[in-house]
């Protein structure tokens, strides 16, 4: 018998939203695009937001304390942490937007999930149980292996940092409590963390790992089942003695998670098992219709099994309506157009002298006035780009399209940021035309074997329009040295992809390469063809990594992983962190 819904969250008040509490003086109404409506909370490392993009898109905006931004160390690591945090990809994990590490205050933004955080959920309807409890402890494990799988441990997982949404449990707050660390603010001997959820080997001085993180996921999954922390209530040194020296009480979780909720919560972190390792265990418990693999995008086979039987939180989603009446107003825009970069990503190395719909490509491997480190000779003509017509460009913006220059930039996604920037020592502001957002992949098992990208774009201006070309598109195979010049590949096909405008301002397609490895990057080059000659090199942004991942399961479909194409500092480094051997597809 299908396990019973879990009750529906009460209906939200009249004013603001339900879980938005109203601003305080001093509180910003602005954080960087966002438009704030009301904070939703605040902890040890920052303030959350509901907020507005200027398209009236919901979001999460967590903007830190100010004793934190006024610590360089901080700021730092910060943005070291952000950078890793922006690459995880997990159906249990908000979907990262954005980032200023280098504002006045930092900031991040994420997906905004509508449904209550576990604690409040056990508080009001009593524990999980049944498959909702085993999907809950598969899911939460899921997002923590992909979380692992950058480098990044959470730290502070917790039941105020687990939403139950209407999609599955989803984690937040990971990676950012390391960016505090030996800073000057906590070296002084504070735990970083929150009492109660720390594991045994960080109370004793040691650094928190990824079977830290088990500990703790061993203790909110025994939570989210009887409602009670297995350590018992008490203050915090009760709490922290017992964590060091008692057995869990795991009375009341049922038999087959108990025993790996027991290894999770082992002292010694050598005994705990691996986040994936725990996701598949989970997913074992499950009757067997529900573990028939459901392809949801984003989860890998364990977690794709367990969601076919998520019951979840009917979480009402937030009413744009009424998030607007709490907002400021959007910007007309002229404002709109200058959005502060995210992670910081350096724009230059791909130039577009453009017209009025037609220019020259040319590029260059590093800062401008640097030799290209692709090597080679070539200029690329612009061809399907056509962004506006002389006779509907604003007075403000005809320079910057006769003379200006377009830039590609990462932004968070993985993708792209298409911009034309005024010509080198020309005045004025620049103005950004389109976001190129990387979503899904797959393996195309055909004859000639290859991989299907799933991409999707948005036209920022208010006035032309743009045509994206699969020509605009082109595949390397597994990503070198920066030093080095790759082979680049188009698309198995030719053609216009789309054609976006202020009235549609969005489109989504896929693209799709043949033959090559199992792993590699993709570029966004728009307005041309790329030859042979051309000094294309793995140092340039706007490229997405792409590896193929084998099933653990025999039988079933490969999945394909994406991330973000941050070339390192180091030349001599490779641009993508791949896992394993890489294997002829063709």
């Amino acid at each position: 018998m299908p396990p019973s819904p879990l009750p529906a969250d009460p209906a939200p008040p009249p004013g603001l939203p339900a879980g938005v509490h109203p601003l305080t003086a001093g509180e910003p109404r602005r954080v960087g695009p966002y438009r704030v409506v009301g904070r939703i909370g605040s902890g040890g490392m920052g303030t959350v937001y509901a907020a507005l993009d200027d398209h009236d898109r919901p979001a999460a905006v967590k903007r830190v304390h100010r004793p934190f931004a006024a610590d360089a160390e901080f700021r730092a690591r910060f943005a070291r942490e952000v950078a890793l945090v922006r690459r995880v990809r997990s159906a249990g994990v908000p979907r990262f937007l954005g980032t200023d590490t280098g504002a006045e205050v930092p900031w991040l933004a994420t997906e905004y999930v509508a449904g209550p955080v576990l604690h409040e959920h056990v508080g009001r309807c009593g524990p999980l149980t049944g498959p909702t409890l085993t999907v809950f402890a598969a899911d939460l494990a899921e997002a923590l292996a992909a979380i692992h799988a950058v480098g990044v441990v959470h730290r502070d997982l917790k039941p105020g940092n687990v939403i139950l949404s209407s999609d599955g449990p989803k984690v937040l707050d990971f990676g950012i409590a390391r960016a505090a660390e030996e800073t000057a603010l906590t070296r002084t001997g504070g735990l970083v963390g929150t009492p109660g959820w720390i594991a045994p080997e960080q109370y004793a001085g040691e650094d928190a790992t990824d079977r830290s993180d088990m500990f703790a996921w061993g203790a909110l999954v025994a939570f989210a089942a009887t409602g009670r922390h297995p350590f018992g209530a008490g203050g915090t040194d009760t709490t922290a003695s017992r964590i060091l020296h008692d057995p869990p009480e795991l009375g009341g979780v049922p038999a087959g998670l108990r025993e790996l909720l027991a290894r999770a919560l082992d002292k010694d972190p050598a005994r705990r098992p691996g986040a994936a390792g725990a996701a598949r265990e989970a997913v074992a418990l499950l009757p067997a219709p529900e573990r028939t693999p459901g392809g949801a995008r984003g989860r890998s086979d364990a977690a794709d099994a367990a969601r076919r039987a998520w019951t979840g939180v009917r979480a009402p989603e937030p009413g744009i309506d009424e998030w607007s009446r709490h907002a400021p107003p959007a910007r007309p825009w002229p404002l709109r157009g200058r959005r502060p970069a995210v992670i910081g990503a350096a724009a230059t190395v791909l130039v577009l002298l453009a017209g009025a719909g037609a220019g020259v490509l040319a590029s260059s491997g590093g800062p401008e006035g640097e030799p290209p480190t692709g090597g080679g000779e070539g200029v690329r003509t612009a061809g399907s780009g056509a962004a506006a017509g002389a006779e509907d460009l604003p007075e403000e913006y005809r320079d910057l399209y006769e003379n200006g220059r377009m830039t590609v930039a990462p932004h968070a996604g993985p993708g792209v940021v298409r911009r034309l920037e005024p010509a080198p020592g020309e005045p004025g502001e620049g103005l950004d035309q389109l976001r190129v957002t990387f979503t899904d992949a797959r393996y195309v098992g055909s004859e000639t074997a290859g991989f299907e990208f799933t991409v999707g774009v948005e036209y920022l201006p208010a006035f032309g329009s743009l045509r994206i070309d699969n020509k605009d598109f082109v595949h390397t195979e597994e990503a070198g040295a920066v030093g080095e010049g790759p082979e680049l590949a188009f698309p198995s096909t030719a053609g216009v992809l789309a054609e976006v405008s202020p009235e549609d301002p969005e489109a989504e397609f896929t693209v799709t390469f043949l033959g090559g490895d199992r792993r590699g990057v993709v570029y966004y080059l728009p307005d041309g063809a790329v030859d042979d000659g051309d000094p294309v090199s793995w140092g340039q942004p706007g490229g997405v990594c792409y590896e193929a991942v084998t099933p653990e399961v025999p039988g079933l479909p490969e999945s394909v992983t994406l991330a973000a194409h941050e070339p390192p500092d180091d030349a001599a480094a490779h641009s993508c962190a791949f896992t394993g051997e890489a294997e002829d597809l063709g």
